[in-house]
């Protein structure tokens, strides 16, 4: 029995229709709406004890509680749409270095006849008598570069040959960079120019990972410049 056109059955509105309102259908039926809220909170104080009525700071929280909640939903699919959106320009960004060079950390080079070995050397405290040994793949020295006086970052390349001025094949060297500083033989951090093969593009906040020519893997974050 219905009293003034309120139906005796206060929550008849969670089974109702409207075939009206096409966006009620559209929507997530696990998904609890303002509109939804809003109906509860009133069936609520409609059918609260008169005796204990509630209080107006309960009733703010309840609304702000929601906000809160509803508005972290909010925040978090907009985060996972700008999460997709920034993995896609990554791929897009990471597909246009393959085929390209850059130069990062390293020790070890590829040599080739068309391409001779480069890199750099970060030259901390200046020296006046730098020099660049270069290693084989078994560990044997083949040649030594001296590059004399030397302070900051300091470039340098390899032709290929040894000692003795004879071409070595071509592959995988190590090289690294000396110098007396204060009377003792110091090692420099260097870094080489090396050629990507491929990009993998990383999930879960990875980022970039570019495979390089000789080298393999790097994160594409130690890449101190692209060529």
């Amino acid at each position: 029995m219905a009293i003034n056109g309120v139906n005796d059955n206060p929550y008849a509105f969670l089974n109702s229709t409207n075939n009206s309102t096409a966006k009620d259908e559209e929507r997530d039926p696990g998904k609890l709406q303002m509109e939804d809220f809003m109906s509860l909170m009133t069936t609520q104080l409609m059918n609260q004890d008169p005796l204990k009525p509630m209080e107006s700071g309960d009733f703010l929280g309840q609304i702000a509680s929601f906000s809160t909640v509803s508005g972290i939903s909010d925040l978090q699919d907009s985060f996972a749409s700008f999460a997709k959106a920034m993995q896609s320009d990554q791929a897009l960004q990471g597909s246009s270095l393959v085929g390209r060079s850059v130069m990062v950390p390293s020790s070890i080079g590829v040599m080739t006849p068309d391409s001779p070995m480069r890199g750099q050397i970060n030259v901390a405290e200046p020296v006046s008598n730098l020099e660049i040994k270069i290693y084989s793949a078994n560990g044997e020295l083949v040649r030594t570069i001296p590059m004399g006086p030397a302070s900051g970052y300091t470039n340098f390349e390899w032709d290929g040959l040894n000692n003795d001025g004879e071409a070595l094949p071509e592959g995988v060297y190590q090289f690294m960079a000396t110098g007396s500083v204060n009377g003792q033989n110091t090692a420099f951090p260097t870094a080489v120019v090396a050629k990507v093969d491929s990009v993998l593009v990383g999930s879960g906040g990875q980022g970039l990972t570019i495979n390089l020519a000789g080298i393999g893997s790097v994160p594409f974050s130690e890449v101190q410049e692209i060529i």
